[in-house]
């Protein structure tokens, strides 16, 4: 890798394209950098790319490659939670959303914000869950009615299941095995 370009510009860090404006670079791949455009607009461009420039600090590259390589270990002996982690193959990209209705913009979302939505509400009915199942108040039956509710909602999400690198993370819509 001595002899291709390497990144100057941090994960994280805004930048400056001279045709696409303010962006955030969010990721490497190859020889490039991804990079998130105010628009939700996602391109990858070339690390010898001169013309773009950092705004308010580069970051630092080489803290992102020692980051990224203590994450992957740290992942491999199961010392991070890495069920939580989208597939590598959706980082930049976008879902796109298109009206049905003639005349109505189309509305683009980068996928790592729709992930990380996806995150939140997985979180929040694991809580839900735990505050049923301890609940005082609620018979056997009702704590069985409400497990049932948001069984179902597990299961109403297993669509996105396909975003995760982990399947220990996905959606199951089936209950706990006791």
């Amino acid at each position: 890798m001595s002899d291709q370009a390497k990144p100057t510009i941090g994960i994280g860090a805004a930048v400056n394209h001279p045709m696409f404006g303010l962006g955030k670079v969010v990721d490497y791949q190859g020889g490039d950098y991804v990079v998130m455009f105010k628009a939700g607009e996602v391109k990858r461009v070339a690390f010898t790319f001169e013309a773009m420039k950092a705004v308010d600090g580069a970051g630092d590259p080489e803290t992102d490659r020692i980051k990224r390589a203590v994450r992957e270990v740290l992942g491999d002996y199961g010392w991070i939670e890495i069920d939580a982690e989208m597939a590598s193959r959706w980082t930049g990209g976008t879902i796109k959303m298109i009206p049905g209705k003639e005349g109505v913009q189309p509305k683009d979302v980068p996928i790592e914000a729709f992930f990380k939505k996806i995150i939140g509400i997985r979180d929040k009915l694991r809580v839900l869950e735990q505050k049923v199942n301890a609940h005082a108040g609620l018979s056997a039956e009702e704590k069985v009615e409400f497990e049932g509710y948001i069984t179902r909602c597990y299961g109403s999400l297993t669509t996105f299941n396909v975003l995760f690198a982990a399947k220990e993370g996905q959606f199951k819509g089936t209950g706990k095995e006791e």
